[in-house]
């Protein structure tokens, strides 16, 4: 029997997917805790009953330690802090540290198409634009972070997103890696709300169990 998911913890939640995650996890009836290191960014939500707001950093475990304790899953939308890209690895080692003394029995986590296990699918334009944009060292982060997810025992789903946008309400096809059609050109984007969404649906379902799923536009 699978465990009913009522509580979880939202790391990156003052990001732009991550505010989307905390927005629709409290309007779903979730009871939703974030770890963030400026308590201020939260303010339009920072009243709302079932939201716990905890000062603390990811690079420091005890803090991730505590704000892990209680709650059922995990959904992160960590991304690099301007070009230290720590968060995403010395986070999820934090992260991963603490899930292994709490009861937490989900982690869903963003991650980018072109990373990892899907760069061999992306598209030359796509791994061009990363060289340009110095974004390398963020991707290579982002291959580490799934490695050390596939080496833990959690149940977990890394979502590898296409480009994201504030706008439009493409919600995206979700494919396994070896179902991936043949990518060209630079992904279309696809709705922040929307991979927001997918993300929490993840917690109540087993279809991409211990797996890498990407999410591409139509």
């Amino acid at each position: 029997m699978e465990k009913t998911i009522k509580s979880i913890l939202v790391l990156g939640g003052t990001g732009r997917t991550g505010k989307h995650v905390v927005e629709q996890a409290l309007q779903q009836g979730l009871r939703v805790t974030t770890l963030v290191r400026d308590p201020s960014k939260e303010n339009s939500l920072s009243e709302h009953p079932n939201l716990e707001i905890v000062k603390g950093d990811v690079l420091h475990y005890p803090d991730v330690y505590n704000a892990v304790q209680g709650n059922d899953a995990i959904v992160s939308a960590l991304g690099r802090d301007g070009k230290d890209v720590s968060p995403i690895t010395k986070g999820t080692e934090n992260i991963l540290a603490a899930v292994r003394k709490s009861r937490v029995c989900k982690l869903v986590c963003l991650s980018s198409f072109g990373a990892g296990s899907t760069r061999s699918k992306s598209p030359w334009l796509l791994n061009a634009m990363v060289r340009l944009a110095g974004l390398q060292r963020s991707f290579e982060a982002k291959a580490q972070q799934e490695l050390l997810f596939y080496m833990s025992k959690i149940d977990f789903t890394l979502i590898m997103a296409g480009t994201l946008t504030d706008e439009g309400q493409d919600q995206g096809i979700a494919y396994a890696l070896t179902q991936l059609p043949c990518v060209t050109g630079l992904p279309k984007k696809i709705s922040r709300s929307k991979v927001a969404a997918f993300m929490l649906d993840q917690l109540h379902s087993n279809r991409w169990s211990r797996n890498t799923v990407c999410l591409l536009a139509e």
